[in-house]
């Protein structure tokens, strides 16, 4: 396999919508069993279904460039549609009565999207390493040390984006660092794994 394709794999594989698929029911696993399994597929499918249908259709109708939304100013209003999936999940599942943690993921996801919002409409911060970063520090909260393995994901991923043009280091280094601390920041507030 040539690097190119290799950058190119580790980028589809290490967006946080793929991620997602598998992290959400291990956490709802974790913390309930088969039914936060469906909670958390719940969640997965307000957090992520919206903005995925919102990218597919964007590209078929043409404004947005590709799947990695390339151009900055492509950014914003997906963002946006995201942040609003945010909202929505978090009325839905606290009105249902999920399980906190799965909640809480929510709540990240949409304090993610208000930081990223935000930012990208000053400057391309990578989505990538917010979300390999995010979801390491969630791993290593609900999981402890064991989940050490996941922050191998962090050079893999910067190496990916960096081979393929895509971000500057510091775009990198600043989507790794505060989706890290703004993640680490919501779950220590709210300490869902108490509740």
């Amino acid at each position: 396999m040539t690097r190119t394709r290799l950058a190119r794999w580790i980028s589809i594989f290490f967006d946080s919508s793929i991620l997602s698929l598998f992290i959400f029911p291990a956490i709802g696993w974790y913390v309930a069993g088969w039914a936060g399994v469906g909670w958390a597929l719940l969640a997965l499918f307000i957090l992520t279904g919206f903005p995925l249908a919102y990218i597919l259709l964007g590209m078929q109708r043409g404004w947005v460039s590709d799947w990695e939304l390339s151009r900055r100013e492509e950014r914003p209003r997906f963002i946006l549609v995201s942040f609003s999936s945010d909202l929505l999940a978090l009325f839905i599942l606290w009105q249902a009565g999920a399980p906190y943690m799965i909640w809480t993921l929510a709540l990240v996801y949409a304090c993610l999207g208000v930081t990223m919002f935000t930012i990208s409409i000053f400057w391309k911060i990578s989505l990538h390493m917010v979300g390999v970063s995010g979801f390491s520090v969630l791993l290593l909260y609900v999981f402890g040390p064991a989940a050490w393995w996941t922050l191998l994901s962090l050079p893999l991923v910067a190496w990916a984006r960096l081979y393929r043009k895509k971000h500057t280091p510091a775009q990198l280094v600043a989507g790794a660092v505060l989706s890290a601390l703004l993640t680490a920041i919501v779950l220590l507030i709210t300490n869902p794994l108490a509740s």
